[in-house]
């Protein structure tokens, strides 16, 4: 039975990524300095254009999406929900490409400052609109979260880790960043952190530089709420150590709304192109390799409905610029 349409174009890019291998970039190419890659990895959806085959297990997943050359970092969201396993850190060890990044999301025991009921589904000790007594815990933070990753030394491939702050934490700014304030310096030095807001008024507030002030980088984030990733760029100028960018859904589309939209993510559908996106995503990333920082670039598939086809798309428009800027 010949394939249709959608099928044999997976296939084809499926062959042509395959036919390239990972190869160590040049000291010289401008490219070194940007890790492209997608927020978590397991999805049967990709079949044909990232895996050859539905796996049985996420890290079954990893070591064929190791195997795709665009793909240099991965966003892992699990450790949002608990700290990580030393062993699982020690197994990928293994099999990882010496210059793979990770970029982590911190435990949210840790970020979110009143729980709501949504919490609860990780732990009935989480009652309703009841304050987080671990909020910001600095104990908490490298003895238990952060423990793992020294235990599997892990450090090498870990990219930065994002404190990812929800809208209503932020509802009183000036609390809010006075916590960070106390917080931020505490934080062990030899590791790179990002923080990750969903309420844009805190652009209009002292965090651009309380980040400077604690070389801690903002994550530009494409989502719902937030302005555009141009418009944060114009009022948040390179915060930390690293460019951060995750691009996750159509700006003025709820989560659930997008994610209903684009799954199985696995076709990019010319009408869900965001043009404007693009080209701020590439603009950032040139910003990354002007300032010779790493520039780690988390696609979503909820943005335009298949993250690693976005990724190819985001690749070709970059290289293009570089080739333009005359890098």
């Amino acid at each position: 039975m010949p394939l249709a349409p959608q099928e044999a174009i997976q296939q084809d890019l499926f062959a042509d990524v395959k036919a390239a291998h990972h190869k160590p970039r040049d000291p010289e190419d401008p490219l070194r300095w940007i890790y492209f890659g997608t927020s978590t990895w397991a999805y049967p959806g990709w079949k044909g254009i990232v895996y050859s085959k539905k796996h049985k297990s996420t890290s079954e997943y990893l070591k064929e999406y190791m195997e795709y050359p665009l793909f240099r970092t991965a966003g892992a969201d699990f450790t949002f929900y608990r700290p990580p396993d030393a062993k699982l850190l020690k197994s990928w060890k293994s099999f990882l490409p010496g210059n793979f990044k990770f970029v982590f999301k911190v435990w949210d025991e840790l970020t979110v400052d009143r729980f709501q009921r949504v919490d609860q589904q990780h732990s009935p000790l989480r009652k309703e609109n009841q304050s987080n007594p671990h909020f910001l815990n600095n104990e908490i933070f490298e003895g238990i979260f952060l423990d793992p990753f020294i235990e599997a030394g892990f450090k090498d491939h870990v990219g930065a880790f994002i404190f990812e702050f929800r809208s209503s934490t932020a509802r009183d700014p000036k609390k809010f960043l006075k916590s960070l304030e106390t917080f931020l310096p505490t934080l062990p030095r030899e590791w790179s952190y990002a923080v990750e807001v969903r309420e844009p008024k805190l652009l209009e507030t002292d965090y651009p530089s309380l980040l400077r002030s604690a070389e801690v980088s903002h994550v530009y984030n494409h989502w719902d709420r937030m302005p555009s990733l141009s418009e944060q760029m114009e009022k948040m100028p390179i915060t930390g150590n690293a460019v951060v960018s995750r691009i996750l859904t159509p700006l003025k589309m709820p989560y659930a709304v997008a994610k209903k939209k684009f799954a199985p993510y696995d076709q990019l559908r010319p009408e869900n192109v965001m043009p404007q996106m693009r080209t701020d995503a590439v603009s950032l990333a040139l910003q990354a390799i002007k300032s010779r920082l790493p520039g780690y670039v988390l696609v979503n598939n909820r943005s335009e409905g298949c993250a690693p086809l976005t990724i190819k798309a985001l690749d070709e428009m970059l290289q293009s610029a570089v080739v333009e800027m005359g890098e």
